[in-house]
């Protein structure tokens, strides 16, 4: 779900002033030609999972579900209070999709300068690329759905859920700062570390954020929810205007 939610939000583009063409947290995912986008293989299981609670609350937009849906997760599996505004419009319809290639590759050539390319493009910094990363710290890679990672190791072989992939933790359900310890140290042949992990580490604006947060669990919660709860709100248009808080 965290996926979905920034699989969402992660196609805006800030250089784009007009709604929807700008792309962002608008519900376009849900569209069968956007989830076809190969960056958004196997997304279709976590739709299935929303969709369930779209029929029953009909009222509430895929676009705010989506983001509810990341921002909740991260909350459950022992991460920071994410502070969201809700009130997301959805497009209606497939040809308001963004264009495929707007969200970031595992193993591109020059994996800084990708991820800049990608993130600036969005109106995000260096700090807010190092903290996003860190949601690697929930989940696993699939081969067949990436082409990254192993099919299975000794942390996802027993599932829970679909068992395999490759994670980057060996707690890939807890949220915390183990991501970037794992990643610094590289000592465990079955974790997985993709160009654009490694990177954190070696870029020297980006192993600033990338060292403190492996040291300092605090810092990295406090810069994950603020660049989280930025990332959740690119290219919506909100009714209200300034959208709801729940809290």
């Amino acid at each position: 779900q965290v996926r979905l939610g920034w699989h969402d939000a992660g196609t805006y583009d800030k250089n784009i002033s007009e709604w929807p063409q700008c792309g962002g947290a608008n519900g376009s995912l849900r569209f069968e030609i956007e989830l076809k986008h190969a960056a958004n293989a196997g997304l279709v299981n976590a739709l299935k999972l929303i969709q369930a609670i779209k029929d029953k609350y009909a009222g509430v937009t895929y676009a705010d579900l989506f983001q509810l849906a990341s921002a909740t997760a991260v909350e459950e599996a022992g991460g920071p209070k994410i502070p969201m505004i809700y009130g997301r419009v959805d497009v209606s319809a497939p040809d308001q999709c963004p264009p495929e290639g707007r969200l970031p590759a595992a193993g591109p050539p020059s994996p800084a300068e990708h991820l800049r390319e990608v993130f600036y493009r969005m109106g995000l910094n260096d700090k807010e690329i190092v903290a996003l990363s860190g949601a690697h710290t929930l989940g696993r890679s699939r081969p067949e759905r990436s082409g990254w990672g192993k099919p299975e190791t000794k942390y996802t072989k027993n599932g829970p859920g679909a068992p395999g992939g490759q994670s980057w933790t060996s707690q890939w359900l807890k949220f915390d700062n183990s991501y970037f310890k794992d990643v610094k140290e590289r000592r465990d042949e079955d974790l997985l570390v993709l160009p654009t992990d490694a990177v954190l580490f070696e870029d020297s604006s980006f192993k600033i954020y990338a060292e403190k947060y492996a040291e300092d669990q605090d810092t990295f919660f406090e810069d994950y929810a603020e660049a989280h709860a930025k990332l959740s709100n690119l290219g919506s248009k909100f009714d209200p205007p300034k959208g709801v808080s729940l809290d």
